[in-house]
């Protein structure tokens, strides 16, 4: 392959450094002396799902219009996962610009179900599924091979030893990069997203939090570190040009995760039903999904939606009680209540929650729509994601036109294509790292 983009997904840019100064991930430090490292915006709302889309459609979420994992203003009983076609805006391989170029694409959330791409993709699916590779044959046919592959819907902390959690996490991630080794000599340009370091660091972040402030050299996440800087000096045998590594989130520790929706009820404008379900009827708002930091308003869910008679005064009234919430020592739980136009714009904003709440805390953020919460454990996690990644670029073109200063997301695409030697499409918002 020519040109390799690896996502380091929850990577900490500050453990980082320290453990490239320690002389811990020899390829990463050797990387940022021969090409350059930036710091990432990855706010307003840090996720996975969402920045990355940014990252590879080269548009905020306004324009591409996804929000979290699901479906953020669903009716239904439960979250509608979100999939590949949920994307409104076209991901840098889909572009005309690339068109002779073949891909391979391993691992990348919203990319499920697989859409038809010039080369190879493993999709990222939420539920277990045979039908997640286009061609459809492609994970047979590496079985077939003797190369296994697992998806991280297969690698979920169900309460059992962290341990062992930690050593499934690291088997998949094994068979991952296994994979994208094989996939590495047909194509031009790779896309693979190892995402050990992020499923690590929610349960074992308090690993790095010893006292004194020392960090045992075994806690598992610096040893997903290690795997990550071993796993781009393997893929990077079968590159010819250049080679990007971000990660579209931070990573910090956590005290709790923080109910709005009590704290709404508390406040007497949210009432349940006797499943403990929000009656929409006679409650004023209600915690969206996981990872949006959004409040919706019952207002907006019916057919008048965000230009009903009442959306105006429910949006005051709730915003104002919820930057009044304090906790049990009289601190603010948030610093910011925003109506979503004044943090997204585009032709999708309006699928956002209506109201974009930012933690007074990082480390005490919105709990999310509870199903979803208490499925995947989040009140286990020690540790939950900031708004500051990195980039590092090595190869190729790389005269970076940026002087240290923090870049955006969505400058990702557009940069590789400067780097492949394509043309940067004029729908891209922020210009690209290198000339």
């Amino acid at each position: 392959m020519k040109h390799l983009i690896v996502v380091a997904e929850g990577v900490e840019p500050s453990v980082l450094q320290d453990e490239m100064a320690a002389g811990h991930l020899p390829w990463l430090s050797n990387s940022v002396k021969e090409g350059f490292w930036r710091d990432l915006n990855c706010g307003p709302v840090p996720y996975e799902p969402s920045n990355l889309a940014s990252a590879f459609t080269g548009v905020g979420p306004g324009q591409h219009g996804c929000y979290s994992y699901w479906d953020i203003r669903g009716k239904g009983e439960k979250p509608r996962v979100l999939e590949s076609s949920d994307v409104k805006a076209k991901q840098f391989w889909d572009w005309p610009e690339f068109k002779d170029y073949k891909f391979s694409v391993v691992n990348i959330q919203l990319t499920h179900p697989p859409q038809p791409i010039n080369g190879n993709m493993i999709s990222y699916p939420m539920l277990a599924t045979l039908r997640a590779s286009y061609p459809q044959d492609l994970l047979l046919n590496l079985s077939r091979k003797g190369v296994r592959y697992a998806h991280d819907v297969t690698v979920f902390y169900t309460g059992q030893a962290l341990d062992e959690f930690a050593q499934e996490a690291r088997q998949a991630a094994e068979y991952q990069l296994n994979t994208a080794l094989t996939l590495a000599s047909d194509c031009d340009v790779m896309v693979v997203n190892l995402t050990i370091a992020d499923r690590l660091s929610h349960f074992l972040w308090h690993e790095l939090e010893q006292p004194g402030g020392q960090r045992p050299s075994s806690a598992q996440i610096l040893e997903s570190y290690k795997f990550i800087d071993q796993a781009c000096a393997k893929l990077e045998e079968h590159v010819e040009e250049s080679v990007m590594v971000f990660s579209e989130i931070g990573f910090g520790g956590l005290d709790q995760f923080v109910s709005l929706d009590e704290m709404l009820q508390k406040a007497g404008l949210q009432t349940l039903h006797s499943d403990g379900t929000v009656d929409l009827k006679q409650s004023l708002a209600f915690e969206a999904v996981q990872g949006s930091h959004g409040i919706i308003l019952s207002s907006s869910m019916d057919q008048a939606g965000q230009n009903g008679k009442g959306y105006a005064q429910d949006f005051a009234t709730v915003r104002n009680a919820l930057m009044e919430m304090r906790f049990s020592d009289g601190t603010p739980v948030l610093c910011a209540a925003d109506h979503f136009e004044d943090i997204y714009s585009g032709p999708w904003s309006h699928l956002a929650p209506d109201i974009i709440v930012k933690p007074a805390d990082p480390r005490r953020p919105p709990l999310g729509d509870p199903r979803w919460a208490n499925h995947v454990k989040r009140n286990d996690q020690s540790g939950w994601h900031r708004d500051k990644g990195f980039v590092i670029v090595k190869g190729g073109s790389a005269t970076t036109s940026e002087d240290g200063s923090v870049v955006e997301l969505e400058s990702i695409a557009p940069t590789i294509a400067r780097l492949v030697g394509v043309d940067v499409p004029k729908t891209c918002m922020t210009p690209s790292l290198v000339l």
